[in-house]
């Protein structure tokens, strides 16, 4: 019987979308609010692993993090898109603040380079395909249409 309580509490917590494999995760990936995590090593652990899970807009993504739990990427799972609002916490302030900055868009991917360099790609409001790159300072690199 001393037993039965933390059984109760790990059988709770297992009938939880994401709480028990979520809780290791860095604060940036936390701070996203995703739902039905999931967690996946990478073929070599020492490459990091894979989280997949839902953000607050109901978007599927996948978030490959490296050996040291830094984030490298997010990208959109299947043909969905998430709006780019999501990921705003990842964002430095200077990139947030450059008038480029696509705040309404809909991204397929975003990177997170060596040197702070960002890297997007997506749809802006319109639907017009787009890519862009900016400094971690917030200078705009780069930024294509399709159109």
């Amino acid at each position: 019987m001393k037993y039965a309580l933390p059984i109760v509490v790990l059988a709770a917590s297992l009938a939880i979308p994401g709480v028990a494999v979520a809780k290791d995760l860095p604060r940036a990936v936390t701070d996203l609010g995703l739902t039905d995590v999931q967690i996946r090593e990478k073929p070599n652990a020492k490459y990091g692993r894979r989280v997949l899970g839902t953000l607050p807009s109901g978007s599927r993504v996948e978030i490959d993090l490296d050996g040291d739990d830094g984030i490298e990427d997010v990208e959109a799972r299947g043909k969905d898109l998430f709006p780019i609002a999501d990921i705003r916490s990842l964002v430095p302030a200077p990139v947030l603040g450059n008038a480029s900055w696509p705040a309404d868009a809909k991204l397929e991917k975003i990177e997170f380079e060596s040197g702070g360099r960002i890297e997007i790609e997506g749809r802006l409001a319109d639907g017009q395909e787009f890519d862009a790159e900016f400094a971690a300072d917030g200078l705009l690199l780069d930024f294509d249409t399709d159109g």
